[in-house]
């Protein structure tokens, strides 16, 4: 995750150069909101024939881009996500990913500033105008925040794979599904073997028999061929029911190989979300140390005035340190992590790999659990399997020869404790969807709560620059507000990534209900 560093200022140019060609009219009555959060700084609009401009620098360090000038070149640099801008305040010329573009930018004051109409068609991001309040709102046009960043950061040396294609790399890596395939090939063997075999004692079978009616016609001693013929029937009964079990173990192969596959599917979601997780946990870390490290030299500040104890500003920098390490841990964890994935995906460890997880969050506001349950007691893999074992022991029972031997006994002990276990399977499936659909919908109420927490955020930071540009607050309280709104949109992300994993192992409830879970 890169670093964000926030300039505090883009350019300074003297008097002479800052004389714009143009006249540039002051506008009060027009305002900027990004996303809703005011600019903490002067928020007069200005326009230039009919156009509305906005500064370029407080714009895109608000949502977290960097803006960086080069003195020596008389160059500016901003960069947000993918979006890399070139500006050179001399020609007021720029290019836009690597390309050179017209963004008419307007100089004023020794500020650049660009329109509102080019954020829309030309960068991307949505505008909206409100005529009662003659406010200009400005977001992300891929992103419901503000502030927080959901992309990773990806250069030219990361592979970047769609799910599928990480899917299918998963899947090709399984040993698994490795000895899936291993046993279809066993069982085809298996059985053309007990084919053949059971052809040899079909011919047999007709021999001893032609033999017994010629022996009783002869009036000899037939106890010999009836017992030879009774061991044949024997073995060809064994031979079928050894069949009927391969035939049956060859059907449930599929399944086997779908329970895998949803195995590994559920792998990569939960890898990703973890991923993501870590570095979003990092993201807003990045920013509590930046606000912390000023907080520190404040607390050090008034130390040196006799306003704050030796014990407060020990506090301080402890509490500064903590932050620091707690980001060192999570940069080693994010190592590990990527490591884990990597090796899921058969790749190098050390390779540089983003997978794109875009599937659309799922609704379940109109789902019927009852009809889903019901459908997953007939479908689902791992009933199948358990119905499997049942029909192997039915069949075992049917086709046993003796039904009062031990042998009996022990296949009706099979049979029923193939039917308890699919019971038993029903059962643990059946709870572990229950359990898993009411999870969900607390974190639907959780997402409500939390979108309501986001919005008192922004409410709380734009008081706080309201009182910033009337002389009333610190340039850093709005900092801290602005890392309050960060807050509440990183846990809002935080239940969106445990929903979107709880939705995937929902579908799938039967792999944690076969572990019991």
């Amino acid at each position: 995750m890169k670093k964000r560093v926030f300039c505090l200022l883009l350019c300074m140019l003297t008097a002479a150069n800052c004389m714009p060609a143009y006249a540039l009219t002051q506008d009060s009555n027009v305002t900027f909101t990004v996303g809703g959060m005011k600019l903490a700084e002067d928020m007069s609009g200005y326009n230039v024939d009919g156009k509305n401009y906005m500064p370029l620098r407080a714009f895109f360090e608000m949502l977290g881009g960097d803006v960086d000038y080069n003195e020596d070149k008389k160059t500016a640099k901003v960069v947000l996500d993918d979006m890399r801008i070139i500006i050179d305040t001399d020609k007021m010329t720029s290019e836009l990913n690597g390309e050179k573009v017209d963004l008419d930018l307007k100089l004023f004051n020794g500020r650049v500033y660009l329109p509102v109409r080019l954020l829309g068609e030309t960068l991307g991001f949505v505008v909206n105008w409100d005529p009662e309040t003659r406010n200009i709102d400005i977001k992300k046009a891929d992103s419901e925040y503000v502030l927080f960043d959901t992309k990773a950061y990806v250069d030219e040396n990361t592979r970047v794979l769609t799910f599928e294609e990480a899917k299918a790399l998963a899947e090709k890596r399984s040993s698994n599904i490795k000895n899936i395939k291993d046993n279809v090939d066993y069982l085809k063997d298996t059985r053309d073997t007990l084919s053949e075999t059971l052809t040899a004692v079909d011919k047999t079978y007709g021999t001893l028999s032609q033999m017994l009616i010629a022996t009783l016609q002869q009036a000899g001693d037939a106890l010999a061929v009836e017992m030879q013929l009774q061991t044949a029937i024997d073995t060809s009964i064994e031979l079928a029911r050894n069949m009927k079990n391969v035939d049956v173990q060859s059907s449930l192969l599929k399944v086997n190989e779908q329970m895998v596959k949803d195995g590994v599917e559920l792998t990569l979601v939960s890898q990703i979300c973890a991923i993501k997780g870590t570095e979003a946990q990092m993201q807003l870390l990045e920013s509590s140390i930046a606000i912390g490290a000023e907080g520190v030299e404040n607390t050090r500040l008034k130390n040196e005035l006799g306003y704050a104890s030796d014990v407060e500003l020990k506090k301080a920098i402890l509490a500064q340190e903590e932050l620091e390490k707690n980001y060192d841990l999570l940069t080693e964890s994010l190592a590990t992590q990527k490591e884990a994935l990597n090796y899921t995906l058969g790749l190098d460890a050390k390779d540089k790999v983003y997978v794109i997880y875009d599937q659309p969050v799922k609704d379940y506001s109109d789902f019927n659990v009852d009809k889903f349950i019901s459908k997953q007691l007939i479908t689902a893999p791992s009933i199948k399997i358990l119905e499997g074992d049942v029909t192997i022991a039915e069949y075992a029972k049917r086709t046993n020869p003796a039904l009062i031997n031990e042998s009996s006994k022990s296949v009706r002990n099979k049979m029923n404790t193939a039917a308890r276990a699919l019971s038993d399977g029903k059962d643990n499936l059946e709870k572990t969807i229950r359990a898993s659909y009411h999870q969900i919908q607390q974190l639907v109420l959780k997402d409500k709560q939390l979108r309501l927490d986001v919005e008192q955020a922004v409410t709380d930071y734009n008081s706080a620059v309201v009182s910033y540009n009337a002389g009333l607050a610190t340039a850093f309280t709005v900092k801290q507000a602005r890392l309050g709104v960060l807050n509440a949109e990183k846990a809002l992300e935080d239940n969106r990534i445990n929903y979107i994993l709880l939705t995937e192992s929902f579908e799938k409830s039967y792999l944690s209900a076969m572990n019991g879970k």
